[in-house]
């Protein structure tokens, strides 16, 4: 988790080319699919707004769920994934257990709609750096990474 600002270094350390912008189609507020393929295929993290799409039925969702498992599956290897912008812990949840859920065949819409943070928590060390295949790092708000910081790991006290 990162913010902009911080974007360039967190990538750096792990020998990631400076992500490109995908931007969303008005309606649905999420990209087409074929230019976050476009993206991922040149070996680059795509960044993408996916707020819209974590709003539970309809167009936005089936476009979020169709953009994880095109990342879950463009088998381009770690630091070409999706970098999602997201608000709080919630969403960070939610695009976690998404993920998780792209690339096992799981069910993706109910991963995104209740995100269980145990389970990703308890998940081994291999999964979860598996997990950055799909979701390289999330962006949040300028001002809020220590706020959404603590969110997260207060699930791992629980």
């Amino acid at each position: 988790m990162v913010t902009a600002s911080g974007l360039a270094t967190t990538l750096s350390r792990w020998s990631v080319p400076d992500p490109v912008e995908v931007p969303a189609e008005p309606d649905p507020g999420l990209p087409v699919p074929d230019a976050v393929a476009a993206v991922l295929a040149a070996d680059t993290a795509a960044v993408i707004d996916v707020a819209p799409g974590l709003g539970g039925q309809g167009p936005a969702a089936d476009r979020l769920v169709d953009l994880l498992a095109l990342a879950a599956h463009s088998g381009v290897g770690f630091g070409s994934g999706l970098i999602p912008r997201c608000t709080d812990a919630g969403q960070v949840w939610a695009l976690l257990a998404g993920a998780v859920a792209a690339m096992t065949g799981g069910d993706v819409r109910s991963a995104l709609s209740a995100p269980d943070p145990a389970a990703l928590v308890a998940l081994s060390r291999s999964a979860r750096e598996a997990i950055r295949d799909v979701v390289t790092c999330v962006l949040v708000p300028e001002g809020s990474l220590h706020e959404v910081s603590a969110d997260l790991a207060s699930a791992r006290r629980r």
